[in-house]
């Protein structure tokens, strides 16, 4: 572990973000679109596109989602200033910031799966039988290594049969997109979920 951790560290230099100085946080620039976007809520549809044009900013700079945020592009007296403006780029990180919501929701289940292999997993080792010679019996706790073993097994199958398969049908590069394997690695932690509740009840 702590042989990890020192390479952990030191490839630090190689993949940390590095905020320049005159750049604000993701969060604050997200936060401030929030802000005024609530600020400039009873601002009503024709100001809000007198403001882009004045703006500059054109309808296809900004996605048709969530166009409450473009509110934010008003800026009161007050409050105009170098730092205090916020831009499309801005507004666009706060939809796309959005959008991830969703997918945050229903990564819970798979949450839920990845928590039973260290705890429950090693319970439900306890009660099989585990004696493969009369002189051996598997460990329960090593039981979790069946994980690691089945990922090793089916990454190649994954890459090297269905891909190429799914490139043939799909025509996506990557045999299917980020979203789909999402969605189907989702569906089938439910599906496990579920066999595993129902043996568990017939036992």
């Amino acid at each position: 572990m702590m042989l990890s951790l020192l390479l952990f560290l030191l490839g630090m230099s190689t993949y940390r973000y590095k905020i320049k100085r005159d750049e604000k946080k993701p969060f604050s620039r997200i936060g401030r679109v929030f802000v005024a976007a609530i600020r400039n809520w009873r601002t009503t549809t024709p100001a809000i596109a007198s403001d882009e044009e004045a703006c500059q900013t054109l309808p296809f700079r900004t996605s048709p989602q969530f166009r409450f945020l473009n509110k934010a592009l008003l800026s009161r007296d007050d409050l105009n200033g170098p730092g205090n403006l916020c831009s499309a780029d801005d507004i666009e990180e706060a939809k796309a910031a959005l959008r991830i919501i969703p997918l945050w929701i229903t990564s819970l289940v798979f949450a839920i799966v990845i928590a039973q292999c260290p705890t429950y997993f090693t319970m439900q080792g306890k009660t099989m039988n585990r004696t493969i010679l009369p002189s051996f019996k598997v460990p329960a706790a090593s039981l979790q290594s069946l994980t690691s073993i089945t990922v090793l097994v089916f990454i190649p199958i994954y890459d090297r049969i269905f891909v190429p398969i799914a490139r043939t049908l799909t025509r996506e590069p990557a045999g299917i997109t980020m979203l789909q394997r999402i969605g189907t690695g989702i569906f089938l932690s439910a599906v496990c979920m579920v066999v595993a509740d129902v043996i568990e009840t017939e036992a």
